[in-house]
């Protein structure tokens, strides 16, 4: 299932930090919210063109650590090719490693206005796990 901006999230006030708090039935679902809250805090919620997509490839020690490393993987995208995450289909995500399709597009800063500067995805304080009947993910951005 590809899911397309905007999808609901909350917004997570932390210090010197913000974060994004998201849900989903599946935890595909959920991953695939998290990528496109990224994309909301980059781009300030603006809405883009899309100019290609991306495959994204990522593991860790978990499903938490994965979806970081997803994360990560976008984030660096974004600071060398100024590409954000507009949709977001992810093609496999189990324990330790996932492999998602993802539309971006273009920051143009005479088009945009600028989103958050992210710096870094954080582990910290990273969550990924099934509450009840939804899955439930949480990260935090260094700003």
């Amino acid at each position: 299932m590809r899911l397309v901006s905007p999808q609901p999230w909350q917004e997570i006030s932390h210090t010197a930090d913000v974060g994004a708090a998201v849900e989903g039935e599946t935890a595909e679902e959920t991953l695939a919210r998290l990528v496109l809250a990224l994309g909301a805090v980059l781009s300030g919620g603006a809405p883009a063109e899309v100019v290609r997509e991306e495959r994204v490839e990522a593991s860790g020690a978990d499903r938490a650590q994965t979806a970081v490393n997803v994360l990560r993987e976008l984030l660096y995208r974004f600071a060398t090719e100024r590409l954000w995450p507009t949709a977001c289909e992810v093609l496999r995500f189990d324990e330790c490693s996932a492999k998602l399709a993802v539309e971006c597009g273009r920051f143009d800063p005479a088009r945009y206005r600028e989103g958050t500067d992210v710096k870094a995805v954080t582990y910290h304080a990273a969550r990924f796990e099934r509450v009840g009947e939804l899955w439930r993910a949480q990260v935090l951005f260094d700003v």
